[in-house]
């Protein structure tokens, strides 16, 4: 009796793996044929671009540098010789228009003080004198052309006053000091190193005291070799980065190309004008500027951020829905960091993921 129950518990015990095993291939075979698809995560950050046929776009790599927009800087130099009195702007700082630069004591500028004093004067005596020359006109002792030239002598005082008032105020005269203010609002760029307090100078041999520059704007200026000229012009797109920014890619168009090479580098200057904001370029800062430029040849175009790269081979995640989606191998003509351009695997008007793309490559090759 013992040795039947025995043999049944083992037949059970059998017929109990048998079955479990029996169901777990069956959960392994559903699981398989299931067909893959597209989490609610993945559907809602779906990114998706088109394969188009377009003329392939090179890109030509200049070398070039900021520098300030050469509409919106100023020199500001002294007009009549003198001794510095005292500087107050140093490189680097940002002026506002109408900001003291350096305070200059010229014996020159007591001469401003005293036109002015002279206009003043001179104005007041053709005031009266014109003043008189009515009242006499009214009791019969002066005639009208008496008037006349009185009128004409005011008049004459008054344009001498607004002169001598025009020139005290570029001075900023007192008592044979001056200051220099700045014209512009910007930063101070360039500072005379020859400068100091205390120094005398002469205004046609110490040049520029101060260059500033508004920098909400400005150029970065590339070279072009001879060989390369035909492939650039104005309004070419272009790509700037920065070694100070690596990771940062500034897009703008060449805004105007120089009529003649340089004789000894053999190169043409072209300028791009970009916005700066928070004044992240720095003039004199080194910049890489890629030139795009179409060949006669078209080719299939997708970004290059679509692209998967893997073994040695490139691949793009082709989207037909959420449950079709299919790892296609394809051949590339050229890339560049925005476009890549296929010479197989893709037709034109066929979609191709361009956002997660690896999540879901891994997920269907693996």
């Amino acid at each position: 009796m013992k040795k039947h129950i025995k043999y049944l518990s083992i037949l059970a015990i059998s017929t109990l793996a048998t079955a479990c095993s029996s169901s777990q291939a069956d959960n392994e075979s559903k699981a398989e044929d299931q067909p893959f698809e597209l989490s609610q995560r993945l559907k809602q950050e779906l990114s998706l671009a088109p394969a188009t046929l377009e003329p392939i776009q090179t890109q030509l790599q200049l070398t070039g540098k900021v520098m300030p927009y050469e509409d919106k800087q100023v020199k500001v130099s002294p007009l009549v010789d003198g001794v510095i009195e005292k500087i107050h702007a140093n490189l680097g700082d940002f002026v506002n228009k109408g900001q003291t630069l350096a305070v200059v004591h010229s014996s020159e500028v007591a001469d401003v003080e005293n036109q002015t004093v002279g206009a003043t004067s001179d104005l007041l005596s053709a005031q009266k004198n014109l003043q008189v020359q009515k009242d006499m006109y009214k009791a019969g002792l002066a005639s009208e052309k008496d008037v006349t030239f009185a009128q004409n002598d005011v008049l004459k005082a008054q344009g001498s006053l607004k002169r001598a008032k025009e020139v005290s105020s570029i001075y900023s005269v007192k008592n044979a000091f001056y200051t220099l203010k700045a014209p512009i609002s910007g930063y101070v760029i360039e500072k005379n190193n020859a400068i100091s307090d205390k120094m005398s100078f002469h205004e046609g041999e110490t040049g520029a005291f101060f260059t500033i520059a508004d920098l909400s704007q400005i150029q970065v200026v590339a070279n072009v070799y001879e060989a390369d000229i035909a492939k650039v012009h104005v309004g070419s797109q272009v790509q700037v980065k920065l070694i100070s920014y690596p990771d940062k890619v500034i897009k703008g168009v060449v805004n105007k190309m120089s009529n003649a090479l340089d004789p000894e580098t053999r190169t043409l200057q072209v300028r791009i004008n970009m916005p700066n904001p928070g004044f992240l370029m720095k003039p004199e800062m080194f910049a890489q500027v890629d030139v795009s430029y179409s060949s006669s040849d078209r080719s299939i175009a997708i970004p290059s951020s679509a692209v998967i790269f893997d073994q040695n081979k490139n691949f793009v995640i082709v989207y037909k829905d959420a449950k079709h989606l299919e790892v296609r191998e394809i051949q590339i003509a050229k890339q560049n960091s925005t476009k890549t351009y296929v010479i197989s695997g893709l037709k034109e008007g066929e979609n191709v993921m361009n956002k997660n793309q690896l999540l879901v490559y891994n997920a269907l090759v693996n």
